[in-house]
């Protein structure tokens, strides 16, 4: 089986990237080798992970399948970073059917589930440690994934802001106020129902906004908006179990 994949190459050294085929799938490393390497192991752990879910995947996937790189940006500013640019792929202008963003939904579903599976019962003293080297506690972490979530949310335009906060039907400072678990509710919540209503509006189109971000030549797409809901949230899934000391792309955490 041939899987075609994605690659970015950011000015911080890192490289990522993703099966295009599979959303949500991530890999990230310092050499464009190991990163190849990684994204091996990372489909293994998604397919297997989208039949625990109950997912159909093609028959052949279960096959030997060989990588093959056919898209790879270079230059990504603070790739990484939080407020850092995330490549624009020619996948990324793709029209997202209903579908299709019914599929996407349900995978996010998924991350979420396994997300607050994860953390939801650790005791206070964890979700409020940082670890050495590490600049987040657990509990940041998750307000982080909100504050990314409106953030794509944003790259819509400005119907979005309107729409996402009347979803949320209360103001944004006390939506940042919020304990994290509700926050993260809430936001979700809030942050399907505008994508429900506005995705379709995009089609294939591409776009940019230059509020809330330091790169407001950044090219966005509706497709794109999904997918990094999806991959931000498995990468900071990763990140947490780093923190638990607990090995990723293992089904026994």
């Amino acid at each position: 089986m041939f899987t075609p994949v994605a690659l970015e190459q950011g000015t911080t050294g890192l490289w990522y990237g993703r099966c295009i085929d599979f959303p949500g799938t991530i890999a990230r490393s310092h050499t464009r080798q190991n990163l190849l390497q990684e994204l091996e192991q990372e489909l293994k752990y998604h397919l297997t992970w989208l039949q625990i879910h109950n997912e159909k995947i093609p028959s052949n996937c279960l096959d030997t399948f060989h990588l093959i790189v056919t898209e790879e940006v270079s230059n990504i500013s603070e790739l990484g970073e939080s407020g850092g640019e995330v490549a624009f792929f020619e996948f990324d202008s793709q029209i997202v059917t209903r579908e299709k963003m019914g599929y996407l939904f349900r995978l996010m579903g998924y991350n979420r589930s396994d997300l607050l599976a994860l953390v939801k019962l650790l005791p206070h003293q964890k979700l409020t440690y940082t670890p050495r080297g590490k600049k987040r506690t657990i509990t940041d972490i998750l307000h982080h994934l909100s504050n990314a979530e409106e953030f794509y949310i944003s790259r819509l335009g400005e119907d979005a802001d309107r729409k996402y906060e009347a979803y949320t039907g209360i103001g944004q400072q006390e939506i940042d106020g919020l304990p994290v678990f509700d926050r993260l509710q809430v936001v979700r919540r809030a942050c399907i129902q505008t994508l429900e209503e506005l995705i379709p509006q995009k089609e294939g189109s591409i776009f940019t906004r230059s509020e809330y971000t330091a790169y407001p030549q950044e090219k966005w797409s509706a497709y794109k908006v999904l997918r990094r809901f999806l991959e931000h949230e498995r990468e900071h899934y990763y990140n947490i179990l780093e923190y638990l000391n607990k090995p990723i792309r293992n089904f026994e955490n």
